[in-house]
């Protein structure tokens, strides 16, 4: 089997067990089971199962203490489903690191990236509970949009909760934006680069013409643009404040990667951020973004991050176990000012929930994670000489830094159905820093390292 072809067929894999894992079922055994083949077919191909890559020792720390989570969790059924979500996710990692050897193959990847991202978008629009986020005058749009999906969450009607959809577009807009400026600067444009990843030389002459023309430089551009437009157009529409300022601070640390004049625009910010406190006053506004609806009541963001350290101070080497916020927290540590109603499904911070779930070794895993992410990103825009790869880099690291920024007051738990776009992001990077940096020497003679 060639390299091509097990690739393709590792990709496929992929896509097929996709769904059984995000939705489990009886048959999500054997998906995991089909996820083993890449692994088999490429040891025997390559002689070893899996590249290396710098994430490999957080990566590994981090799964090592995930069957721990489920081992101590009172209710091992609903942890298993974050378990099944961060499998997935590390085969997504993996399978991007070990395909993407080549800049087709990453912008194929960017290409499924942001599919999923508009698919994400498209469904949010006519499944998300909008009615309780009007503080834009939008309440005419949502009048208008058919609420098309029921009962797909526990969340208030049954949708899927604006905050939550924000914080998982908020990694994907700084990608579809370096999309759309890597299909303008470059020739012949990501989408003809692409071409061969997408299997175009296999395909019969017959519609190789027709292929050639779809992935053109101008319709790369045109599809980059029209989903840049959804995706930030339903981001918008959430109206969830943490994925404001996640958006605002990643488009910022975009620019000014991009370019040094882009810090008058951060000066402007700090500014305007100073204006604001002095005229609404700083408890009246932290009090607005620390509020936390949960069911029947409100909940400050406080209150929450208090009982996620004590459940840290009291699991600190296992956690609490995968998911198990709400009912460890709840049984351990009820919220005085909320009652028995209050229902807090996360420690809205991202950072915690990892220290809540997995314990203290799974967070410094987590930590360890992002910094490698970081070095690796700074790596590829120091050495490539693709501008590009450059341009791609920058927009995936102001995805991860939107996304965290927005972990600071909200959360999106590791296993949860948007989280494998973040392994693919991660598996982005690895696959940019082995392509574009590893094997650039240093200016002191030795060779390129993220670690």
């Amino acid at each position: 089997m060639t390299e091509e072809r097990l690739s393709q067929v590792e990709v496929v894999i992929l896509l097929v067990a996709t769904p059984f894992l995000l939705f489990p079922s009886q048959i999500s055994v054997l998906a995991l089971l089909l996820l083993g083949v890449p692994w088999v077919l490429r040891w025997r191909v390559r002689g070893h199962p899996t590249i290396r890559t710098p994430m490999d020792v957080p990566i590994l720390c981090l799964l090592v203490m995930v069957p721990v989570a489920v081992w101590v969790s009172p209710l091992p059924q609903e942890s298993l489903r974050k378990l099944l979500g961060i499998v997935l996710g590390a085969a997504y990692f993996y399978g991007v690191a070990n395909t993407a050897r080549s800049r087709g193959w990453i912008w194929w990847w960017v290409a499924v990236l942001i599919a999923a991202g508009v698919l994400m978008s498209l469904l949010a629009l006519f499944g998300t509970d909008w009615a309780n986020y009007k503080t834009l005058p939008l309440q005419t749009v949502y009048g208008r949009l058919p609420r098309l999906l029921h009962n797909v969450t526990s969340y208030g009607e049954g949708g899927f909760h604006p905050n939550e959809v924000g914080g998982a577009l908020v990694l994907l807009v700084p990608v579809a934006l370096s999309a759309c400026l890597a299909a303008w600067v470059s020739n012949p444009g990501p989408a003809v680069a692409a071409y061969p990843a997408l299997g175009g030389r296999q395909l019969p002459r017959v519609v190789r013409p027709l292929m050639a023309g779809l992935v053109s430089r101008a319709s790369a551009m045109v599809v980059a643009t029209l989903s840049l437009v959804v995706i930030t157009g339903v981001c918008i529409l959430t109206q969830s404040r943490s994925a404001y300022l996640g958006l605002l601070v990643g488009l910022v640390g975009f620019g000014v990667w991009r370019s040094r004049w882009f810090l008058v625009a951060l000066i402007v910010l700090l500014v305007a951020t100073s204006a604001l406190v002095w005229q609404v006053g700083l408890e009246d506004l932290t009090g607005a973004l620390l509020q936390v609806e949960s069911g029947r009541v409100a909940v400050g963001r406080f209150e929450i991050w208090q009982r996620a350290v004590s459940l840290m101070q009291d699991f600190p080497y296992t956690g609490v176990g995968l998911n198990m916020f709400p009912h460890v927290g709840d049984a351990m540590y009820p919220y005085p000012s909320a009652g028995l109603w209050a229902r807090v499904p996360h420690a809205h911070n991202n950072l915690l929930q990892v220290g809540v779930d997995l314990g203290v070794p799974g967070l410094v895993a987590y930590v360890g994670l992002l910094v490698v992410f970081a070095l690796c990103t700074w790596r590829v825009h120091r050495l490539s000489e693709s501008r590009s790869m450059r341009l791609l880099a920058s927009g995936v690291f102001a995805g991860m830094l939107a996304h965290q920024v927005y972990g600071l007051t909200d959360a999106i738990t590791l296993g949860a159905k948007p989280g494998f776009l973040l392994w693919i992001m991660w598996g982005l990077m690895a696959a940019l820093w082995r392509l574009e940096a590893s094997h650039q020497p240093a200016p002191d003679g030795q060779a390129g390292s993220c670690a």
